[in-house]
């Protein structure tokens, strides 16, 4: 007669706790290369935002690789082109909703730099620009794409809301391509009167909860592994019993 930890319903609890304890195991060592990430992301904002204040026009000429200036401070200076202003829609700030005014910033060469001008909550009004020359300083930031599962934006050249910062996309409204990144505003002079919109601070740079996560995933891996063994045990246990009666009542 077979072992009973041999038997069908036996193999699919040790194959379904297998399973169990390796996703578990996995999902540790996933939220552990998170936390790495988050590191490194932080380590890269504090160094490039502490790097001194440079004219986005030189920033820009570099490097032609984006990615080694996203964080950067530079500073522009040129004159809005109000008309040509669009809205960021679903944002939110401190759990409220709310939108971004993007306003394209002509620069003295002629070059096209949008500027995302911070937070403003939905219905709120925020102070009429003037066409006057602005002098601004913010975050370089890289043009945003749809993710898997985004909303998709409208190609119509007549649209003025949007829901990512797709510089290309946003770009086609306009008579001149823009820079391949876009400004997030720290601060301009003359400075705009009223609290609204508020200019987007630097992501929080904490490391997140990815290591008590990890800590958490691998104790319940322990936790199955270990009950796993327990059952294991006392069906060994008894099997050794029961062939003990046997033997004894043969006897």
């Amino acid at each position: 007669m077979s072992h009973p930890l041999v038997r069908p319903r036996w193999i699919l609890v040790h194959i379904l706790v297998a399973v169990l304890v390796t996703t578990m195991v996995f999902l540790g060592f996933w939220q552990m290369s998170r936390l790495n990430q988050k590191r490194e992301f932080n380590a890269t904002v504090t160094q490039r935002t502490q790097v001194p204040t440079r004219d986005i026009q030189e920033a820009l000429s570099e490097t032609a690789n984006v990615n080694d200036l996203e964080w950067r401070i530079v500073s522009a200076i040129g004159r809005y082109l109000i008309d040509q202003e669009v809205t960021i829609i679903n944002r939110s700030l401190d759990a409220t909703a709310g939108y971004s005014p993007l306003t394209p910033l002509v620069l003295n060469d002629g070059s096209i730099v949008f500027v995302n001008r911070g937070f403003a909550p939905l219905n709120q009004d925020i102070p009429k620009l003037n066409d006057g020359e602005v002098t601004i300083v913010g975050f370089l930031r890289k043009t945003q794409t749809r993710g898997a599962l985004g909303a998709i934006d409208s190609t119509d050249p007549t649209t003025t809301e949007f829901h990512r910062i797709d510089l290309e996309l946003i770009s086609q409204r306009l008579d001149n391509e823009s820079l391949p990144m876009y400004l997030q505003l720290i601060e301009q002079s003359p400075a705009l009167t009223g609290d609204w919109p508020a200019p987007a601070l630097l992501p929080e740079l904490d490391e997140g909860p990815h290591f008590s996560y990890a800590v958490q995933w691998w104790f319940f891996s322990l936790v199955a592994l270990t009950g796993w063994l327990v059952v294991v045990r006392r069906a060994i246990r008894q099997k050794s019993s029961d062939h003990s009666v046997q033997a004894d009542t043969s006897a």
